[in-house]
């Protein structure tokens, strides 16, 4: 039930008798000691022994084990509305946590005490845990935890180590990993993290000090139960959402079935033989007779034949052939590669982008279930109301209803080879602007374009430079117009130089906050910005272009036709200068 003001005073009673206790100061460190005794009974003082205070854990802040409904609680808490906070909690939790709680790797005697004391319990009481619960207890909207792309990203981290569980107990128990609030309670159910399937003609191929890959037949519809059980998730470790269904090769896959299945033309084994197979990735699997149990599968390369076949099931749920006894759909296979590991490493990366060779991958496609893009989605979502579209096409598989749940109002995605784009004009990067494959295959580059920052930067700035480079075009041509013949030449060579002045003159308006308010809401390409920007490139961008390809020693290359110094860091340096001379501007990043 919500917190009340009442619950506030509670709080700070607990928190003025019981500092002196615990050694904290901070009010909110004693924000489990009011949920606690208020879920599960008991007093402030009782529950001291099972809850940490400070940042010093492994991700979980206390613990309970309710012996009658044979249930284990860790919780987190975070006397907070912004659920992001939880992210370095799942990350911590993920990374080391687990292993300690479940595994065999030693507690940091550095660290506190509440491993140790949870340890000591499990060890009493494993007999009577079925399901653990993983809760994060905060005061804002659960709604805008679930759809939070960076926190959905570490909590599938963290459910692919729920096999942990299995070697703890020594029996199967189930994981739930939960955000709840004060506002209302959580509706998440036990985790299905495991999925049993068909696995024939199995060989195995073991990576020295890597992975182990699993090679054989398996069932259509097993691979379909799986898609069931998981929805979208099972693709995300794939560097691409389901194509469209009217795809052409979708359509054959669909057709190829309602050969086989519907009109019986051709056999079933006629499918493996023609497809190129699907590659999936488990954290565990265990093998037994034919059948595999994996734990925390995901599809790497594939998406297509399973969304197809979703699909054909879908179109033909009625027909009679589908349940018949002798149906063929009982024994369609494909040729299937099981990769055991983490699906979220770089081993797995790697796999992923080789399987994906036969269609053309760029290294923009790469990066889409990183981190940082994950939490980038989430900031154009929440604070903008926009679909950052990470995962190339994803944007396709959504109804307008769907869009419309998420809270996306404008249907025209930000993509993201064009925001790296914006973000190194911001930078003034203006050589590798137009390098961008270099940006996102080396890792240093890349960390700087999308630095952990951005996260805090104004959503609808962000959006307003984005469309400056939508709108660049038009801004261009009209500097032509107002340019001699000579100079119109030069600038069609400096495109990135002008983006990058046009971006520090936008972000050095003093009229910048109701620019971004006006323009930076949505994806339209209102005239009102083409009049602004037009007016900024020929007014401000053009003088300073004028100024600096006039110097001597610039107007000697432009004669020769020697224009490469339009794109170096050094001419933008230069350019900077005098507009920092002539109209007082300074440079302005996030």
């Amino acid at each position: 039930m919500p917190l009340t003001a009442k619950d506030e005073r509670t709080l700070e009673h607990i928190a003025v008798q019981l500092k002196p206790l615990v050694g904290t100061k901070r009010r909110e460190d004693f924000f489990p000691l009011l949920y606690l005794p208020r879920k599960f009974g008991g007093t402030p003082e009782e529950w001291v022994g099972r809850v940490a205070f400070g940042s010093n854990d492994y991700g979980i802040d206390a613990y309970h084990i309710d012996r009658e409904a044979r249930n284990l609680y860790l919780f987190q808490f975070k006397w907070s509305e912004n659920s992001r906070l939880f992210a370095d909690s799942l990350v911590r939790l993920s990374d080391a946590g687990m292993a300690r709680i479940f595994g065999d790797e030693p507690v940091d005697p550095l660290k506190n005490d509440l491993i140790r004391s949870l340890r000591a319990d499990l060890t009493e009481h494993r007999n009577v845990i079925d399901h653990v619960y993983i809760q994060f207890i905060f005061k804002g909207d659960i709604e805008t935890a679930e759809k939070s792309d960076g926190l959905q990203e570490r909590r599938e981290q963290l459910e692919t180590k729920a096999h942990l569980l299995e070697r703890c107990f020594g029996r199967p128990v189930r994981l739930a990993v939960e955000f709840l609030s004060d506002r209302r309670t959580g509706h998440a159910g036990p985790v299905r993290d495991s999925y049993a399937l068909e696995f024939a003609s199995q060989i195995q191929q073991a990576v020295p000090e890597g992975p182990t890959m699993h090679v054989g037949f398996v069932l259509l519809r097993d691979l379909h139960g799986i898609y069931k059980g998981l929805g979208e998730r099972f693709f995300n470790r794939n560097i691409r959402a389901g194509l469209s269904p009217d795809n052409p090769p979708n359509r054959k896959i669909r057709a190829a079935l309602a050969d086989i299945v519907l009109k019986r033309s051709s056999p079933a084994e006629l499918f493996a033989l023609h497809h190129n197979g699907v590659t999936l990735a488990v954290e565990h699997a265990t093998f037994d007779n034919g059948r595999a149990i994996l734990h925390a599968p995901r599809l790497l390369n594939g998406a297509q034949t399973v969304s197809s076949f979703s699909r054909f099931m879908e179109e033909n749920a009625d027909n009679p052939k589908i349940a018949a006894d002798d149906s063929p759909l009982l024994h369609l296979r494909v040729l299937t590669k099981l990769i055991v590991a983490d699906p979220s490493s770089d081993q797995v990366t790697r796999v992923t982008i080789a399987n994906n060779q036969q269609n053309p991958v760029m290294p923009w496609n790469l990066r889409a279930n990183d981190r940082i893009q994950c939490d980038l989605q989430d900031k154009f979502r929440e604070e903008g109301k926009l679909y950052y579209e990470r995962q190339e096409n994803s944007i396709r598989g959504l109804t307008d209803s769907e869009l419309e749940e998420q809270g996306i109002d404008d249907d025209r995605p930000i993509t993201i080879r064009p925001l790296a784009q914006a973000l190194l004009a911001v930078q003034g990067e203006v050589p590798t602007m137009s390098q961008l494959r270099e940006v996102f295959e080396n890792d240093k580059l890349y960390a700087a374009t999308f630095s952990a920052r951005l996260l805090q930067a104004d959503v609808k700035q962000m959006v307003l430079i984005y469309k400056v480079g939508l709108l660049l075009r038009p801004v261009v041509k009209r500097m032509e117009e107002r340019a001699t013949q000579r100079l119109g030449a030069v600038l069609r060579r400096a495109r990135n130089l002008t983006w990058a002045l046009l971006v520090q003159g936008v972000l050095n308006d003093e009229n910048l906050s109701d620019n971004a308010e006006a323009w930076g809401v949505d994806l339209t390409r209102e005239q009102p910005l083409r009049d602004y920007l037009g007016t900024l490139g020929t007014s401000r961008v053009l003088p300073i272009l004028r100024d600096i390809f006039g110097e001597p020693a610039n107007d000697s290359k432009i004669e020769e036709n020697r224009l490469d110094f339009v794109m170096s860091k050094e001419t933008y340096r230069q350019c900077m200068a005098i507009a920092e001379r002539r109209f007082k501007w300074r440079r302005c990043t996030w």
